[in-house]
């Protein structure tokens, strides 16, 4: 039971990190991409799908801060004491530990970051009728100030994880790790971006989602490389041998996260080769987004993997 509550804490974290990684990580690089490709009359669409990622992004933040207050929650069940009072084993884990000094620091990134949303949601109206006519091409200040936020809070993530327990070349790691986590907020979480409130209809619907998906396009290459060499490092330190893989409970978990991810890779360069050319015509659209939802669907698989992972003992 107790296991049970910590992937579904753990896999709620990773999720929800991705998907705020994903929102700041469609508006910085995919909106000014796909707004300069675009007609004016066509590119206001995206002001107003950018009011909807703020939302998203706020909500997505409000659900981190729950799997945040969850976590130590699960941490305190797994340290606690029988014969202690409560309080006591909290303040130790907190005030005496480099776990709990990381874990108020990252209740300190998700308070401002949502605070930062909210603020540039405001900034961008309530309704279609508020917002501004087109948008500024330049990046305001709330959305700068979010990236650098999912930047720490992939970083706090990263330094109570697996990661800082490295027993060389600690700062390395974790720096991996944070990356891999960014990688994967910009490639699958602007990808979930996309497929939901980037989705617009009417006889426009088709070129918006094309504009989108080509501009979202090279930042997953980009990912896709990094989360693919950040993964091979962080699981070079985690293994002690090649048959690791294969004959430790840990291995097997991260072979079948390794071949689940090769899948996601698979789709994504069938989207990239055969579905990009096509994107803009209503029916090669709807047969990108079909891949693109197994794309995202895989993904959450992975996460749960991860999610065991983290807890598992490793080799």
């Amino acid at each position: 039971m107790t296991s049970a509550f910590t992937t579904f804490q753990q896999w709620l974290l990773f999720t929800g990190t991705v998907l705020v990684v994903g929102c700041v990580a469609w508006r910085i690089q995919v909106v000014p991409r796909a707004r300069a490709s675009l007609p004016s009359d066509e590119s206001l669409a995206l002001t107003d799908m950018e009011r909807r990622a703020t939302s998203v992004g706020l909500a997505t933040a409000w659900v981190l801060v729950a799997a945040w207050i969850l976590r130590i929650v699960v941490q305190v069940m797994g340290f606690r004491d029988p014969f202690a009072p409560l309080w006591d084993d909290v303040s130790l884990l907190l005030f005496e530990t480099f776990w709990g000094t990381v874990w108020m620091a990252q209740g300190g990134v998700l308070a401002l970051l949502a605070a930062v949303l909210w603020l540039t949601g405001r900034g961008l109206g309530t309704s279609s009728g508020e917002t501004r006519p087109s948008g500024p091409p330049a990046l305001s200040a709330g959305w700068a100030a979010a990236a650098v936020l999912v930047v720490a809070l992939s970083a706090t993530l990263a330094l109570s994880g697996h990661a800082v327990g490295a027993d060389s070349g600690r700062a390395l790691v974790v720096t991996a790790d944070a990356v891999h986590t960014l990688a994967a907020g910009s490639w699958i979480g602007s990808l979930s971006i996309i497929l939901t409130i980037g989705r617009a209809r009417g006889p426009a619907g088709p070129t918006l989602f094309a504009a989108q998906i080509r501009s979202f396009s090279p930042m997953a290459l980009v990912s896709g490389i990094a989360l693919v060499s950040m993964g091979v490092a962080l699981a070079w330190t985690h293994l002690q041998a090649v048959s690791d893989l294969w004959t430790l409970p840990y291995g097997r978990i991260l072979s079948a996260k390794v071949a689940l991810a090769l899948l996601i890779f698979g789709l994504g360069f069938w989207n990239w080769r055969r579905g990009l050319p096509i994107s803009d015509t209503s029916e090669g659209a709807a047969a990108v987004r079909r891949r693109a939802t197994w794309e995202v669907s895989l993904a959450v698989g992975v996460i749960l993997l991860t999610a065991v992972l983290v807890h598992s003992p490793k080799p």
